[in-house]
């Protein structure tokens, strides 16, 4: 589950996991300068939206974790393409 990795990898990002704004969205991980959303691989163009949503709300910088199989290196180019400004990390999945 996507869970599984926000919870092993909030903490050492310094972080709070699943932030509940004013709307009740939840930001996966909440640090004092990032907004990180974590998604999988293929849901990269969704991490973009919310990644940029949950920033412009809580004032951070956006971060997209994409949690990734071996060959889908083409999501992660899409999503560097279309969101330049981002920064995405990959971890496996």
């Amino acid at each position: 589950m996507e869970a599984d990795y926000v919870g092993a990898y909030c903490p050492h990002m310094g972080g709070q996991t699943e932030y509940v704004l004013e709307d009740r969205t939840r930001v996966d991980c909440l640090t004092p300068t990032h907004a990180v959303e974590f998604d999988w691989c293929h849901k990269w163009a969704e991490a973009v939206g919310q990644a940029l949503y949950y920033a412009r709300t809580t004032g951070r910088m956006p971060v997209i974790v994409l949690i990734c199989e071996p060959g889908e290196g083409r999501f992660v180019d899409r999503a560097r393409i279309a969101a330049p400004d981002i920064e995405v990390i990959v971890i496996p999945k």
